[in-house]
């Protein structure tokens, strides 16, 4: 039987214990991670009983060469490695792409060139295309931007009428578990279900 994951979802940068709860989840919390998080404008939150399993940021702290206009990255995705291959990793990765397209921003995705696994979703996915390789400023490795091809810049660029942003009415993926609406601690906004 699959765990019941229930998903926060916050419009704001996240701050005091809430932010520590996050950056505990990543594998290396620097000061390149702390900047995505002081500009993330969309923060989804994976729980299992109470404890945070996974995080998804959508932020404009790009410093990937990206030519798009308004590029939102969709930055710092973490499952907790026994949480991995249930769904949360899609879920996440769905409900951000949908919040960057909804607010006119063009999504990108930054993915390491070691990075097996990520490298496989995105080649087999017809919803991102390369937009360039470069080497990365902080760690000097080859890396590669993905664009989504929903965007309005990559649609026009292909000759293809521009996709109307969708907000403020944002229909968010639908969850196949049935969850209940998350308590944020006292620094953040609010919790929805998702």
């Amino acid at each position: 039987m699959l765990p019941n994951i229930e998903y926060s979802l916050s419009y704001a940068a996240p701050t005091g214990i809430e932010r520590d709860a996050l950056s505990a989840l990543a594998l290396n919390p620097d000061a390149r991670w702390h900047d995505r998080m002081d500009h993330a404008q969309f923060v989804v939150t994976a729980m299992h009983e109470g404890t945070r399993v996974g995080l998804g940021i959508v932020h404009t702290s790009v410093t990937a060469p990206s030519e798009v206009p308004r590029p939102m990255e969709l930055g710092g995705m973490f499952v907790h490695p026994a949480y991995r291959r249930l769904g949360i990793r899609q879920y996440m990765a769905e409900t951000r792409l949908t919040y960057a397209l909804s607010m006119g921003g063009t999504p990108i995705t930054v993915i390491d060139n070691r990075n097996a696994a990520s490298w496989s979703y995105y080649e087999r996915s017809a919803r991102w295309a390369i937009e360039r390789e470069y080497t990365g400023y902080f760690t000097s490795m080859p890396m590669t931007i993905w664009v989504s091809t929903e965007s309005s810049w990559y649609r026009t660029g292909m000759g293809l009428a521009p996709l109307v942003p969708a907000q403020p009415n944002t229909v968010l993926p639908q969850q196949l578990n049935h969850v209940r609406p998350l308590a944020l601690g006292p620094d953040q906004d609010s919790s929805v279900t998702a």
